[in-house]
């Protein structure tokens, strides 16, 4: 039993390793098509573990069985997001900034090409060993980098444009039959703090909110997680910051969370925090939590985040920032393929640190309609109003306090 966990161990690691290697030998054009080969061979997986991609969907046959990891349990998967925007003001730049992910007006853009390699733990009686790998190819890289020399740097900057790489997660899970199951995730991986994700179908908008982008999206170290109950839970760790790999490793942060979930009422009440130093040889102490409050109530779903985050000297010596939102969403599942939702936020950045327009406050409204035809297509259409209240216009190059939106994506899920 032994010499198989170890064995698995070594395959997990040396797969993100090797391929970590591989992509800096990559340029631009080379990775168009291997995108797309990468993209014609994967599948996805149902939570059930049938495969219910669009290739699955049209050939009948799952690529795990025959491309080579399967007799270690490890499953391929991947999606692309794509998709357009317009804007009404026309902006002369096409920036929608400082709306992310989706910043770009009037240009048809693929937003994520991601592509994994994953072992999933069994959390059972036994101790069992998994771990993941993503790589992601898109506009959306340009946010879900992370600094220390980890993805920063395997595209030529002359080839860049808006097009980019991230390794957004690479780490061993391991799960110990401790209590009610110990599992700790080490190395790279997504964070705990926030609603919405970086992964772009767990998403009901194509767009992201301020406080979203505002937000830790990576962390790199060892997160435990640990089931008190059937209804708390916990999250522990240690690690390197927000969204960075490798800079400055004497500048250690804390993560945790904690979950209370009632499945009789449909209710979920979370808090999850981020606290550390940002830079090792200078006061730089960074604080982020994220509150949030879910509930069902039939076909309904209202959603209810509060995000707020400070940091030391973040502008200069001596001069703190701070930034604080509340988001509410609410969708309405009308059928299995089809759903409306509507998202309000605020978003006050009291020192100009996140967005830049000196001390501001910014507003958004969007409403979309959700559309799945089938298991593995979503396709998202969505109008959004955003207005502000600043020292300096934020909208279409610093002319204009208010935009409208009209966007449209599509997720494929391989």
């Amino acid at each position: 039993m032994y010499t198989n966990t170890i064995e698995n161990i070594v395959y997990l690691i040396k797969i993100p390793l090797n391929i970590h290697a591989f992509l800096r030998c990559l340029n631009f054009p080379s990775l168009i098509g291997l995108c797309g080969f990468m993209a014609l061979n994967f599948t996805a997986n149902a939570d059930d573990g049938t495969p219910t991609g669009l290739i699955q969907s049209l050939s009948g046959k799952d690529t795990s069985s025959w491309a080579g990891p399967q007799p270690y349990g490890v499953n391929l998967g991947g999606w692309a997001a794509t998709g357009i925007n317009y804007n009404t003001a026309n902006p002369t730049d096409r920036s929608n900034g400082p709306v992310s992910m989706t910043d770009r007006a009037g240009e048809f853009h693929l937003y994520q090409m991601n592509l994994f390699i994953e072992k999933a733990v069994v959390k059972d009686t036994s101790w069992d060993v998994g771990g993941r790998f993503d790589f992601m190819f898109g506009t959306d890289t340009r946010y879900t980098q992370a600094t220390g020399h980890w993805d920063t740097e395997l595209i030529s900057q002359r080839d860049l444009r808006f097009y980019d790489i991230a390794l957004p997660q690479a780490y061993v899970e391991v799960f110990a039959p401790i209590g009610n199951g110990l599992s700790g995730k080490f190395g790279h991986f997504y964070g705990i703090i926030g609603y919405e994700s970086v992964p772009s179908p767990l998403n009901f908008f194509s767009s992201h909110s301020y406080s979203f982008k505002s937000s830790p999206f990576t962390a790199t170290g060892a997160l435990f997680s640990y089931a008190l109950d059937d209804q708390w839970s916990l999250n522990l760790g240690a690690v390197t910051g927000a969204d960075n790999f490798a800079r400055d490793l004497g500048a250690m942060s804390h993560t945790s969370g904690l979950t209370w979930t009632n499945a009789k009422t449909g209710t979920t009440v979370s808090f999850s925090v981020l606290h550390g130093d940002v830079y090792k040889n200078q006061s730089s102490d960074l604080v982020y939590y994220s509150a949030i409050i879910q509930q069902n109530l039939g076909k309904w779903h209202y959603v209810l985040q509060h995000d707020r985050g400070t940091q030391q000297n973040a502008i200069a010596q001596g001069q703190n920032a701070e930034w604080y939102s509340v988001v509410q969403y609410l969708t309405y599942q009308v059928a299995d393929t089809w759903g409306l939702g509507v998202r309000g936020e605020w978003f006050r950045d009291h020192n100009g640190f996140r967005y830049l327009a000196g001390s501001a406050n910014y507003y958004a409204m969007t409403a979309g309609v959700n559309w799945k035809p089938n298991s593995w297509l979503m396709v998202r259409p969505e109008l959004r109003y955003d207005w502000s209240e600043a020292q300096t216009a934020p909208f279409d190059g610093g002319q204009r306090s208010d935009q409208v939106l009209l966007g449209v994506d599509a997720v494929v899920q391989f």
